[in-house]
């Protein structure tokens, strides 16, 4: 009896976990967890050094807090790494996929139309890949920061600090 349970539970759990795969395929998002991640934190970039160390750090701040993932930092304009360069900073790491996202709080042509044109996205999926590592590595692209909860409470943040 224990037995035909279990067979039963075995059957039920490859049932959902094929249904998972199916799923994840159809949406073309299949990320499996053994594969290494890279992620691209993109700025704007200044001619004034704390501006672009401010992306610098976060891109550090995301990669001390987790260390699975392999971070960078590039900008568009005026500093280095350019974006290109921190792009091909992921050969020789391993990476199967970047996730590259702007930290810019909203959408402007750097967003729509220059950050897609140099990391060559198709327009329909904004995704898109490079060669790498011997492998074609898959790049997704992310949305700007936006109006968000987080971003809220950082400018109440501020304004407390100012108020103090």
């Amino acid at each position: 009896m224990k037995r035909a349970i279990f067979d039963q539970g075995l059957k039920a759990s490859k049932r959902v976990t094929l249904l998972t795969i199916l799923l994840l395929q159809k949406y073309k998002k299949v990320i499996y967890m053994s594969d290494k991640i890279g992620i691209l934190a993109i700025g704007h970039g200044s001619r004034l050094p704390y501006n672009n160390q401010v992306v610098t750090e976060i891109a550090d701040m995301i990669s001390k807090k987790h260390p699975e993932y392999v971070v960078r930092a590039g900008f568009m304009e005026m500093s280095t790494p350019s974006l290109e360069d921190a792009l091909l900073s992921f050969e020789g790491t391993g990476v199967s996929t970047i996730v590259a996202v702007p930290v810019f709080l909203a959408s402007g042509v750097h967003i729509t139309k220059d950050i897609p044109n140099i990391l060559k996205l198709d327009p329909e999926t904004n995704q898109g890949s490079v060669q790498m590592n011997g492998m074609q590595v898959k790049i997704l692209y992310g949305k700007p920061l936006g109006s968000d909860e987080l971003i809220a409470d950082l400018i109440f943040k501020r304004a407390q600090e100012v108020l103090q």
